[in-house]
């Protein structure tokens, strides 16, 4: 085979190309643009590129084992689609696929020895990059410009002057991502409320019934925790990216911290992988004991999301559960928190701290009812997540009880960010497409407080439940205008993504 500068450069592209193409495709997410994740690409690809020049060097014909595996590597990121293809999604069929690749892979490097096919996989991939890299432009300027916009003014807020260094009792709120009401978890995975949430009334939680979040997604029903108000409405303007909300506007002193410090009240955040740890020095961030330097990278949302579908996650996770090469659970919020309690109690024990605790469960992966995450389920979302919930109150009931034996006083919040999508389907329609009974179950959320004023806040959403707690702590009374409201957004894919639409409650 008559190897030129052609055949060199096909190599590079084929390696770079699916990073480019992710970073494309997640252009509107600015949570991808992490350190790690760009810190990963540039070892990875340089591993490639010493290879290359190394086999290079020895003879120009091992070049072509090079180009094998530039040819396995590009594939191997579609190893799931290639199952879905096949429908081959449930079962141990790893290994076809996997013969499969190495098939593609081979024909592909026969044919490279033709210059049209050559030339005619370079267009194609440089036309994927040329895309990507416009759908990046927006972003990249926008991340580049100093400061961030939000939409609401802390002044506007209603704060409270404490005096002195008075420290009112410690706050824990706790958010079991994607749990649904206890009405939505009756209906949809048969699990019975009354059942379910008689350990937390025992406890002295008032259990909200059917409450909604002030959004359906993550990162705006955060952001409304945040900013302490409902960052977007029917009657904003679109906007065109996720660089206003959550995880984003963390870094630039959102209303909240401002509140709880004006209040005397340390942040501390425990966040999942999806977000991470804030960079701003107003947060103490905790993480897993057990992080280490492979945990730094595989359990960057970014990077996990990169490998997410190939071959090379599929391997990993099977060795990772098997051998514990990363150690840590950063997803398991609840048990990161359980451990540093359990090693650092004293950090809590003179009250003054509310604690944010964001466990990415029972949101898929799906885990059984000791927290383990599970295959599986891919064709069986229901009982997955049925099995996730358990573990999620299993996970609250082991906070909780921890933090009533050792900070009786503390006032403890259970809220979840959204419910449920009943039919997957459903997420690209239009909003006038979408039935009541799909918005209401992803509206319902699980909503429990115990402590100060734990009835009304059991009523209120994120951008008023924190508000309400801090208040009743501190002067013993409360806003009797706080009332909640609820929109309905969309994710980036969906052709409505920048508009939200009012909910009113069933």
């Amino acid at each position: 085979m008559n190897f030129t500068k052609s055949t060199f450069l096909l190599i590079i592209t084929l390696v770079l190309t699916p990073f480019i193409i992710f970073l494309g495709k997640n252009s509107l997410q600015t949570e991808f643009f992490t350190i790690q994740y760009f810190l990963f690409t540039f070892f990875y690809c340089l591993l490639f590129l010493f290879a290359c020049i190394s086999l290079f060097l020895v003879s120009k014909k091992t070049l072509i084992f090079s180009l094998f595996i530039a040819y396995f590597n590009f594939i191997q990121f579609y190893f799931f689609d290639l199952r879905k293809i096949l429908f081959l999604v449930e079962g141990n069929y790893g290994y076809y696929i996997l013969i499969l690749i190495v098939l593609i892979s081979l024909i592909a490097v026969f044919f490279s020895r033709f210059i049209v096919f050559r030339n005619f996989i370079l267009i194609l991939l440089f036309l994927n990059i040329g895309v990507s890299m416009f759908n990046l432009i927006p972003s990249i300027s926008k991340f580049l410009k100093p400061g961030l916009q939000n939409t609401t003014k802390f002044d506007q807020l209603s704060g409270i002057t404490t005096s002195g260094n008075i420290k009112y009792p410690n706050i824990f709120y706790i958010i079991p991502d994607g749990l649904s009401s206890p009405q939505v978890l009756k209906n949809y995975a048969d699990i019975d409320y009354k059942d379910s949430i008689n350990k937390f009334e025992e406890k002295n939680f008032f259990v909200s019934k059917h409450i909604y979040s002030s959004y359906n997604l993550t990162y705006l029903s955060l952001a409304a925790l945040f900013l302490m108000d409902y960052p977007i409405t029917n009657k904003s303007e679109i906007y065109e990216d996720r660089s206003n909300f959550y995880p984003s506007l963390r870094e630039y002193d959102p209303e909240i911290l401002r509140y709880l410090k004006k209040n005397n009240y340390q942040f501390v955040i425990i966040p999942p992988a999806w977000g991470g740890c804030p960079k701003s020095k107003e947060y103490r961030c905790l993480k897993p004991f057990t992080d280490t330097f492979f945990s730094n990278f595989f359990q960057d949302y970014a990077v996990s999301k990169m490998f997410q579908h190939s071959l090379i996650k599929t391997f990993f996770d099977r060795y990772n559960n098997k051998y514990n090469i990363t150690r840590s659970d950063m997803n398991d919020a609840g048990k990161t928190a359980l451990d540093h309690m359990k090693v650092n109690s004293e950090h809590w024990i003179d009250g003054g701290v509310f604690t944010m605790i964001h466990m990415m469960i029972p949101h898929a992966p799906y885990r059984d009812k000791d927290c383990n995450i599970i295959d599986g389920y891919a064709n069986q979302p229901k009982e997955g997540y049925k099995l996730s919930v358990y573990c999620a109150f299993k996970r609250i009931h082991e906070l909780s009880d921890f933090i009533i034996k050792n900070y009786p006083n503390a006032s403890i919040i259970v809220q979840a960010d959204h419910g449920i999508y009943l039919n997957k389907d459903d997420v690209n329609k239009g909003y006038q497409e979408l039935s009541e009974s799909f918005v209401d179950s992803r509206m319902g959320i699980f909503t429990a407080v115990r402590g100060c004023n734990s009835d009304v806040a059991s009523k209120l959403n994120q951008a008023n439940i924190v508000k309400n707690i801090v208040q009743c702590l501190v002067r013993g009374n409360t806003d009797e205008n706080l009332l909640n409201k609820s929109f309905f957004g969309f994710y980036e894919k969906n052709p409505e993504f920048g508009k939200v639409y009012r909910v009113r409650k069933k």
